[in-house]
């Protein structure tokens, strides 16, 4: 059967102690058939200045689950563990190994629970799981591992509608991203924009409630019609790939529309490549004009 096995490591040399935990689990366990890349992460549900690096790997496997968790953990303290995680309190750790999927066994046990309970709300999970088996469906919840991490990346977007520090620390993350010529933002900027009539700013916040995304939309009435313009659209350089983007820009283009706009407005340098197809599949056509600009 197969084996779904998570790997993370936030000490000491972390891609070692991950490929040596993937050896020893080959020899004793059974051969590995495939393991993701390694995706960087942030500690989650403890604080620590140690980035994790996590993936998940695959085993061909018949042993009872007892005895594979006797060896995942005997290989831990090999590794250099001293301690597991107990009642919720997490540390830094040299190797974690975590059973995910078992075939379509069903463990409830004092000491093991598979399918791993935690594994659709936890990213550092789903996203290698989901890129060497888009396809496995939960054995209890149903839906594939690739269905399980889009719903993951939906992004809570709302308005801009007060300033407080960590709203203000997480744009002024995000502007350089925009533009290396940005300017840094102070909370009466913030607050002007808020209140601003004619423009509103959107921030999407990820499944953790930070905001990783950001755009503005501004109306114009002009002889025409009304006219609405997107601007200043961006997504955190380490969350790019999600569809942030493609979410972000759907729901702006719903309120311009709710919003009596007879058109929708962007503009986009040659060179954005990926962004210009972006908008062109949400169905912006490129117009045939010049964009001037006169720096004051």
């Amino acid at each position: 059967m197969k084996l779904y096995v998570a790997l993370g490591a936030n000490l000491g040399h972390r891609k070692h102690n991950i490929t040596q935990a993937i050896e020893a689990l080959a020899r004793r366990i059974g051969p590995c058939g495939g393991c993701s890349a390694l995706y960087e992460t942030k500690p989650q549900g403890f604080a620590s200045e140690h980035l994790f690096l996590n993936a998940v790997a695959v085993f061909e496997t018949n042993l009872p689950t007892a005895q594979l968790l006797d060896i995942t953990q005997d290989i831990e303290r090999s590794l250099g563990r001293t301690t597991k995680s107990h009642d919720g309190l997490h540390t830094d750790r040299t190797i974690d190994i975590d059973l995910l999927v078992y075939g379509r066994q069903i463990v409830q046990t004092d000491s093991l629970t598979l399918p791993h309970p935690q594994m659709t709300r936890r990213r550092f999970v789903l996203e290698p799981l989901a890129e060497i088996a888009p396809e496995l469906v939960h054995p209890i919840l149903g839906q594939t591992m690739a269905e399980w991490l889009n719903r993951l990346n939906r992004l809570d977007i709302a308005r801009l509608d007060h300033a407080d520090s960590c709203t203000l620390t997480a744009i002024n993350r995000l502007l350089p991203q925009l533009s290396a010529h940005a300017a840094t933002l102070n909370e009466t900027d913030l607050m002007r924009l808020a209140q601003c009539p004619t423009t509103t700013v959107f921030l999407g916040r990820d499944e953790e409630g930070e905001i990783q995304a950001m755009a503005t939309l501004s109306l114009m009435l002009i002889p025409t019609g009304v006219k609405a313009w997107i601007e200043d659209v961006v997504v955190d350089q380490n969350c790019r790939g999600r569809g942030y983007a493609n979410s972000l820009l759907g729901h702006l283009i719903a309120e311009a529309r709710r919003m009596g706009a007879s058109s929708v407005n962007l503009t986009s340098k040659p060179e954005r490549l990926a962004a210009n197809h972006l908008y062109q599949s949400l169905g912006f056509k490129p117009r045939q004009t010049n964009v001037y600009r006169l720096p004051l």
